[in-house]
């Protein structure tokens, strides 16, 4: 006859990792040990924290879903406060599989700056925060004296760096 004896932990925590022993009074005594690890799931958004892209470019967030051992019924995003999974009149799309989650925005503008946040079922969320910036150099500093000239020189070359550095996250 074989006796089967269970343990079980509800909800599972990080304290509750360690070397765990089942020990049956027998003569001698006879031990089993088992240790038993504990990993949070938890979701990490390519690119975080900060994320630089043009007014009138696309967005697309990648959601890494990590640690689960199973997928989530659903992910929702967030921008600030406001959940935007279902926004399809901007044309926004959210795809989900077993382990990520992908946000797209077809066109942005500066009022898409702020906080977006992925929150999958029972995985600790992760936030990143987009700035949109300008796409269009000011006039005061396209037109003016040779100073003005130099100087919307250096911030068109920051915008095609921060492209650039966009791009290669993208691809990598």
């Amino acid at each position: 006859m074989s006796i089967t004896w269970n343990l079980e932990i509800t909800p599972v925590e990080a304290s509750d990792a360690g070397l765990y022993e089942c020990r049956i009074a027998t003569h001698p005594t006879t031990s089993n040990f088992v240790h038993l690890k504990v990993t949070e799931a938890r979701a990490e958004i390519l690119g975080s924290p900060d994320l630089y892209i043009m007014s009138g470019s696309s967005l697309r967030l990648v959601c890494r879903l990590q640690g689960s051992t199973q997928a989530p019924l659903f992910v929702f995003w967030y921008h600030s406060d406001r959940m935007i999974n279902f926004d399809t009149d901007r044309g926004l799309v959210v795809h989900i599989n077993s382990t990520e989650s992908d946000l797209i925005m077809p066109y942005t503008n500066t009022s898409d700056s702020g906080n977006y946040t992925c929150q999958p079922q029972n995985i600790s969320p992760a936030t990143i925060h987009v700035h949109v910036l300008q796409s269009e150099v000011p006039a005061a500093m396209q037109h003016g004296v040779r100073s003005s000239t130099s100087g919307s020189f250096a911030i068109s070359n920051c915008a095609m760096f921060t492209i650039i550095y966009m791009l290669l996250q993208m691809l990598s």
